[in-house]
């Protein structure tokens, strides 16, 4: 019985080894993209600090890995995140967006912060500088409701 314990934990381990070799791509665009939310938008320079730390790792084409993002199957479960964060949300592509999408994501931003959605509570485990606090959050709310409007306006 012992040699077939052996065993199992032996493929076990060659079985995680071999899972390090298949790595997905990474979210590593590099240099000023100017189709970026905050240079398509007048975002408050630490508002964009705030969003970039909060939102941009899963919300555009630039992530900051952390350590643990090389472990498989972890780097799977951040790549699929990513993924599917840019299907719903790229900031690097805000500004190629049509003015009424640009006016709806406005909108949503401060209504899943608000909520509680975003960002997610698994992201907020790892990263506690991404939480809004109750001023962060107004203020948000506020600029993406004055931005909205200058959309509308142009």
């Amino acid at each position: 019985m012992k040699k077939w314990g052996r065993f199992i934990l032996f493929i076990l381990l060659a079985a995680a080894v071999a899972i390090q070799f298949y790595r997905p791509e990474r979210n590593l665009e590099e240099g000023e993209n100017p189709a970026d939310m905050v240079n398509t938008l007048d975002v408050p320079q630490h508002l964009a600090l705030k969003l970039e730390g909060s939102c941009y790792d899963c919300h555009s084409d630039h992530t900051e890995y952390p350590w643990y993002s090389q472990v498989a199957p972890v780097s799977w479960v951040l790549a699929k995140h990513i993924r599917e964060g840019k299907l719903e949300l790229n900031f690097s592509q805000f500004g190629n967006l049509e003015r009424r999408e640009m006016i709806g994501i406005l909108t949503e931003i401060c209504e899943v912060v608000e909520d509680g959605s975003m960002p997610l509570p698994g992201y907020l485990a790892m990263h506690k500088e991404a939480i809004f606090n109750e001023e962060e959050m107004q203020e948000l709310c506020e600029w993406a409701e004055m931005e909205a409007l200058k959309l509308l306006r142009d």
